[in-house]
């Protein structure tokens, strides 16, 4: 009887070993820098860029810069707008930016901050109809708005720690920087 239980549990193990080893392996995390806009940040896995394009009614039609990595179901994304024909507006901007954002969403946190000198916002939103939950970090930096924001469907682990991690790693000193940074690429 003894040997029999033995099987099973060594059968149990090594099942519970090969379920273990098919589930998706978590990204390394890794800092990026961008000289040319003033800040340096970490994300997981390697980032995708995009332009776009950003509208509100001060700040009117500016073009965008977009970093994004998505990793064990959690978005990752940093968003520059260019505001620097309107850098003089940075409160009103920065404030319509933030506005935008948490407008008609259920605003769970509502916080201000202070990393390296520069003063931001930090806020987290429940997405409407059961859509996820999302953390973001508005900061003005050299006429330009930056936002890191981390966002996970309703079905995805809302409240996972690597959402702040991500939004609380910016800094605008380059030497805080990791030593292994890599330079975001800032042309497509």
């Amino acid at each position: 009887m003894r040997s029999r239980f033995s099987a099973w549990t060594v059968a149990a193990f090594a099942t519970a070993a090969l379920i273990g080893s098919s589930a998706p392996a978590s990204a390394a995390w890794r800092g990026y820098i961008s000289h040319t806009l003033g800040f340096a940040f970490a994300a997981p896995g390697d980032l995708k860029f995009e332009r776009g394009k950003y509208q509100a009614p001060v700040a009117g039609a500016c073009d965008t810069m977009v970093w994004r990595a998505t990793d064990e179901g959690v978005e990752y994304k940093v968003i520059v707008v260019d505001t620097t024909a309107q850098a003089n507006k940075s409160a009103t901007l920065l404030g319509e930016a933030e506005y935008v954002f948490q407008d008609k969403k259920k605003l769970l946190m509502d916080a201000f901050g202070r990393v390296d000198g520069k003063y931001g916002r930090k806020l987290s939103i429940d997405v409407p109809n059961k859509g996820g939950r999302i953390i973001a970090a508005f900061w003005f930096v050299n006429g330009r708005i930056v936002t890191l924001q981390a966002s996970v469907p309703a079905d995805g682990d809302v409240d996972s720690p690597e959402m702040a991690r991500f939004v609380d790693s910016i800094t605008f000193y380059p030497v805080r920087a990791a030593d292994d940074a890599l330079e975001l690429q800032l042309a497509k």
